[in-house]
């Protein structure tokens, strides 16, 4: 799937292609440690994705964390020891990759924990350029996502042993000019084999919808599944206006009383088995605020919080080994840092 090759050079910072043509003019290829570290609270992710690069290095030992483990702040997260013109031109790579792996996992273990036992659906896909969906669906599950919607992500989830997951877009319904009803249907005619998603707010009035695509679905002798609700910030949806009292800004979007209101409105026209899934805008922060009301929230799909913020690595050279000896050699501030977590792997 993916579209470029991390191991070319073009995607080296040009120092370190530099670095190498004069360490070999040089003749010079000293045995150094390289360590990595990293200054957050952090869920480790990307270790697999980046043993590749080292496989046609000579007499390479690595030691490191393992994807999904706790890192703690200015943890040395690996230990690379090797000849250095072996080592010196893969820096920008793979710090790349556990860097924007890492950030992913993060991101979607804070929602996971958030969440409890409700699942999350990791939906990012369209906040990206695709290049990175491969990595995202790795980190997605490190981190604790039950799927993703792509099959480029899935691919990096579980090697597309299961299919990518989703609802339905705004679009399909808008192509028959905005019956969320009928357009379900012909999801459902299109894909007999699948759970069936409605996405209910196009009319911003998801609890009537929901019980309008439930007993179109049932008539023509569909089961749906479940309903997802990605209700404007800027609105407050139509059935929540008129049952609970306007004007306070709790009462707009994906908000609790709407959830209780589509739950309430569902169990009403007996259809107590059809799920709900949440999405639009959620972070841990909204989950969890969530979880301790206790809104009947069934599923979150979670998109642009998974990918945000950062967590930057740093690779040091810290040791080198002269005439058959070690010496410190790291930049003041960065020493060699022991860490007996770290596991040891051979290129």
């Amino acid at each position: 799937m993916k579209t470029f090759n991390p191991h070319h050079s073009d995607f080296t910072d040009c120092y370190f292609n530099k670095s190498k043509k004069s360490l070999v003019g040089a003749g010079h290829n000293p045995r150094v440690v390289y360590q990595v570290f990293q200054k957050n609270e952090a869920t480790m992710c990307g270790i697999e994705l980046i043993k590749p690069l080292f496989v046609n290095c000579c007499d390479t030992v690595i030691s490191s964390l393992m994807d999904g483990d706790v890192v703690h702040p200015f943890e040395a997260v690996m230990h690379i020891e090797g000849p250095v013109q072996e080592l010196v031109d893969l820096e920008t790579t793979y710090l790349g990759i556990i860097a924007r792996c890492t950030r992913v996992a993060t991101n979607v273990r804070k929602t996971v924990v958030a969440a409890k036992r409700r699942p999350v659906l990791f939906f990012p896909a369209r906040f990206d350029v695709p290049e990175v969906q491969y990595y995202d669906g790795y980190a997605a599950r490190i981190g604790g996502a039950v799927g993703c919607s792509t099959v480029a992500q899935m691919e990096g989830f579980n090697n597309n042993l299961t299919p990518p997951v989703g609802t339905m877009p705004h679009a399909l319904i808008a192509a028959f000019g905005g019956d969320t009803a009928t357009a379900t249907l012909a999801f459902a005619f299109a894909h007999p084999n699948e759970d069936i998603w409605s996405l209910v707010d196009f009319e911003n009035d998801c609890a009537k919808t929901a019980v309008e695509v439930y007993n179109k679905l049932k008539t023509a002798g569909f089961k749906l599944k479940g309903v997802r609700l990605d209700t404007s910030e800027k609105n407050i949806d139509n059935g929540v206006y008129d049952k609970f009292k306007p004007g306070t800004a709790g009462l707009y979007g994906v908000c609790p009383e709407l959830v209780r209101h589509v739950r309430q409105t569902l169990d009403t026209a007996d259809a107590c088995e059809v799920e709900i899934c949440v999405s639009g805008g959620f972070t841990p922060e909204k989950v969890a605020k969530f979880e301790s009301e206790g809104v009947p929230v069934d599923v979150y799909a979670v998109g642009e919080s998974t990918i945000k913020g950062a967590n930057p690595f740093t690779s040091d050279i810290v040791r080198i080994n002269q005439a058959g000896e070690w010496k410190d050699i790291a930049k003041v501030g960065r020493g060699f840092s022991a860490n007996n977590r770290l596991v040891t792997w051979t290129s």
